[in-house]
């Protein structure tokens, strides 16, 4: 049975599934990797460095035809849609193809009867958009935690025998990786990580992003990381990067807009406080508890929303008149918070994370075991 391992999303979207692919091919899986853009092969080196022996045969999608011609004139930075149509032949070689993302369902009708598609999430943040009808397509899906398996449940997405919980993979790769961590700062003040989401409409970087960073700049009880999601300056030209990243100031602000520390923990880990809205990188900056601060740059009704649980979390500010009161107020009122951090933490991850990809890799062995027994037997 050929196993494919598939990356035609974002190269962060591999930390979240090739710790599988490592696990399977160490109990003897047949596994491939395939990958949309020469961007993704650092990535997929540093989670096979993790594991030692795993050296898979990697394939480069998109190299010819459309795709190519998309992404090189900038038209497309992405073009999945093309990267899976151009590929088509190669995919159809495969018994199971597992990906970290949903556009790979439309290709579904074109494969054979005999392949199996298997999702497996690249986050565990509460908004609904981890409950998508594509699910459905996925004839095995993992899921991180109870929340987002009671979530799905109930919205339908994912159904009994045909999923399993396996907690947060990434934590899980992140726990091999981080052996040793350089301190952000060396000055002794406390870090405030502000992680802006991507989406425009969610995000609180348009309305708060440049005068918070102006805040920071004036005063000096704070560090700050800028590090928004990868996707928020991902089609931002490169004066617009540029006049961002002047912001940045020695040793009180750093800002990255691109960088692969922006997927790897590097901020999550080091920070002290978390500044931001709907991202789900609360829940990997609360792999160790500390205090949260919340931004409603949307005048969002969030209270009792399940789309904005994580709220509960810390304090929610409203206007930035207040954030100097709640970063002061953040240390003290987190007692208030422990609790819920480690609860909702437990529900959105699996509880301990160790072991989340081995458990992964052991579901999907077992799904795929059993669908080949139920093929053989005609049922």
């Amino acid at each position: 049975m050929r196993i494919l391992f598939l990356f035609i999303g974002e190269p962060h979207q591999i930390f979240h599934a090739l710790p599988i692919a490592a696990e399977m091919a160490a109990t003897g899986w047949d596994v491939e990797v395939a990958v949309a853009s020469t961007r993704h092969l650092p990535v997929v080196e540093q989670v096979a460095a993790a594991y030692p022996g795993f050296a898979p045969r990697i394939t480069l999608l998109g190299q010819r035809g459309i795709s190519r011609w998309l992404r090189d004139r900038a038209v497309i930075r992405h073009p999945r849609l093309p990267i899976l149509f151009g590929a088509l032949s190669f995919l159809r070689q495969f018994d199971a193809i597992i990906v970290p993302e949903r556009t790979t369902t439309a290709i579904r009708h074109f494969l054979p009867r005999r392949t199996r598609l298997i999702f497996t999430p690249h986050g565990a943040g509460d908004r609904a958009i981890t409950f998508d009808a594509r699910d459905r397509h996925f004839h095995f899906a993992l899921v991180a935690g109870e929340k987002s398996e009671q979530r799905m449940l109930d919205a339908g997405t994912i159904r009994p025998g045909h999923y399993a919980v396996n907690g947060y993979v990434k934590m899980d790769l992140m726990r091999r990786l981080q052996t040793s961590r350089v301190r952000l700062f060396s000055n002794g003040r406390p870090t405030v990580l502000y992680a802006p989401h991507f989406r425009r409409d969610l995000s609180s970087w348009d309305r708060f992003g440049h005068d918070i960073i102006g805040w920071f700049s004036a005063q000096d009880r704070y560090n700050l990381v800028v590090a928004p999601h990868i996707r928020l300056f991902a089609e931002a030209s490169d004066a617009e990067r540029a006049a961002v990243m002047a912001l940045a100031v020695p040793q009180k602000i750093l800002i990255d807009l691109q960088s692969d520390r922006l997927f790897d923990m590097s901020y999550t880990s080091d920070a002290d406080i978390y500044l931001g809205d709907v991202s789900s990188q609360v829940y990997e900056f609360l792999a160790t508890p500390r205090p949260c601060v919340f931004l409603n740059a949307h005048g969002a009704q969030w209270v009792g929303h399940p789309d904005y649980l994580f709220w509960t979390l810390g304090d929610v500010v409203d206007d930035l008149a207040g954030l100097p009161r709640a970063l002061d107020q953040a240390a003290a009122h987190h007692p208030g918070y422990l609790n819920a951090q480690r609860e909702r933490l437990a529900e959105s991850i699996g509880g301990d994370p160790a072991g989340a990809a081995r458990r992964g890799a052991e579901a999907i062995a077992r799904f795929l075991a059993m669908d080949a027994a139920q093929d053989m037997s005609g049922e």
